[in-house]
Protein backbone atom coordinates (compact mmCIF):
# COMPACT_ATOMS: atom_id res chain seq x y z
CA UNK A 1 0.00 0.00 0.00
CA UNK A 2 2.69 2.14 0.72
CA UNK A 3 4.55 1.79 -2.77
CA UNK A 4 0.68 2.61 -4.50
CA UNK A 5 1.08 5.99 -2.49
CA UNK A 6 4.42 6.77 -3.34
CA UNK A 7 4.17 5.72 -6.84
CA UNK A 8 0.50 7.85 -7.10
CA UNK A 9 2.65 10.59 -5.38
CA UNK A 10 4.82 10.82 -7.89
CA UNK A 11 2.78 10.58 -10.96
CA UNK A 12 0.86 13.41 -9.55
CA UNK A 13 3.59 15.59 -9.08
CA UNK A 14 5.09 14.52 -12.49
CA UNK A 15 1.93 15.25 -14.20
CA UNK A 16 1.73 18.72 -11.95
CA UNK A 17 5.02 20.00 -14.14
CA UNK A 18 4.11 18.61 -17.79
CA UNK A 19 3.49 21.41 -19.95
CA UNK A 20 -0.27 22.01 -20.82
CA UNK A 21 -1.90 22.06 -24.08
CA UNK A 22 -4.73 23.43 -24.98
CA UNK A 23 -6.79 23.13 -28.30
CA UNK A 24 -5.31 22.24 -31.42
CA UNK A 25 -2.98 24.06 -33.89
CA UNK A 26 -4.80 25.16 -37.08
CA UNK A 27 -3.67 24.10 -40.85
CA UNK A 28 -5.13 27.22 -42.24
CA UNK A 29 -4.62 31.25 -41.34
CA UNK A 30 -7.51 32.61 -40.59
CA UNK A 31 -6.24 36.22 -41.59
CA UNK A 32 -5.62 35.13 -45.21
CA UNK A 33 -8.08 31.55 -45.60
CA UNK A 34 -11.69 34.31 -44.53
CA UNK A 35 -13.02 36.83 -46.31
CA UNK A 36 -14.72 39.88 -44.65
CA UNK A 37 -17.99 40.40 -46.13
CA UNK A 38 -17.96 36.62 -47.98
CA UNK A 39 -17.61 33.49 -45.93
CA UNK A 40 -20.34 32.49 -43.85
CA UNK A 41 -20.52 30.36 -40.83
CA UNK A 42 -20.77 26.63 -42.81
CA UNK A 43 -17.49 28.48 -44.61
CA UNK A 44 -15.63 29.18 -42.28
CA UNK A 45 -15.88 25.91 -39.93
CA UNK A 46 -14.79 23.96 -43.27
CA UNK A 47 -11.97 25.79 -43.50
CA UNK A 48 -10.87 25.90 -39.55
CA UNK A 49 -12.92 23.51 -38.39
CA UNK A 50 -14.92 23.66 -34.61
CA UNK A 51 -13.82 26.69 -32.81
CA UNK A 52 -12.42 26.43 -29.17
CA UNK A 53 -15.77 28.53 -28.12
CA UNK A 54 -18.70 30.17 -29.45
CA UNK A 55 -20.08 33.30 -27.33
CA UNK A 56 -21.95 35.97 -28.17
CA UNK A 57 -21.27 39.61 -27.55
CA UNK A 58 -23.40 42.69 -26.20
CA UNK A 59 -24.98 43.31 -29.66
CA UNK A 60 -26.09 39.81 -30.38
CA UNK A 61 -23.19 38.92 -32.92
CA UNK A 62 -21.49 35.29 -32.62
CA UNK A 63 -17.85 34.94 -31.90
CA UNK A 64 -15.77 31.48 -32.75
CA UNK A 65 -12.70 31.54 -30.98
CA UNK A 66 -9.65 29.09 -31.99
CA UNK A 67 -7.21 28.47 -29.28
CA UNK A 68 -3.94 26.76 -29.30
CA UNK A 69 -1.41 26.87 -26.63
CA UNK A 70 1.97 24.61 -26.23
CA UNK A 71 2.57 25.00 -22.82
CA UNK A 72 5.75 26.15 -23.80
CA UNK A 73 4.69 29.85 -24.02
CA UNK A 74 3.83 29.47 -28.00
CA UNK A 75 0.18 29.75 -28.84
CA UNK A 76 -2.16 30.98 -30.97
CA UNK A 77 -5.49 32.79 -30.87
CA UNK A 78 -8.05 34.25 -33.57
CA UNK A 79 -11.22 35.10 -33.08
CA UNK A 80 -13.79 35.11 -36.10
CA UNK A 81 -17.24 37.49 -35.53
CA UNK A 82 -20.27 36.76 -37.87
CA UNK A 83 -23.07 39.88 -38.34
CA UNK A 84 -26.90 39.33 -38.42
CA UNK A 85 -26.80 37.28 -41.51
CA UNK A 86 -24.14 34.86 -40.43
CA UNK A 87 -21.02 36.31 -42.61
CA UNK A 88 -17.75 37.28 -41.35
CA UNK A 89 -17.29 40.48 -40.54
CA UNK A 90 -13.97 40.95 -38.22
CA UNK A 91 -11.23 38.15 -38.33
CA UNK A 92 -8.46 38.91 -35.22
CA UNK A 93 -5.23 37.70 -34.31
CA UNK A 94 -3.05 37.23 -31.17
CA UNK A 95 0.10 34.85 -31.55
Amino acid sequence: MKRFAIAALLLATLAACAPITVGRRLTADPRSELKVGYDAKADVQKKLGQPYRKTVDSKGHEVWTYVWADGNGGGQKYTVAFNGADVVFLVEASE
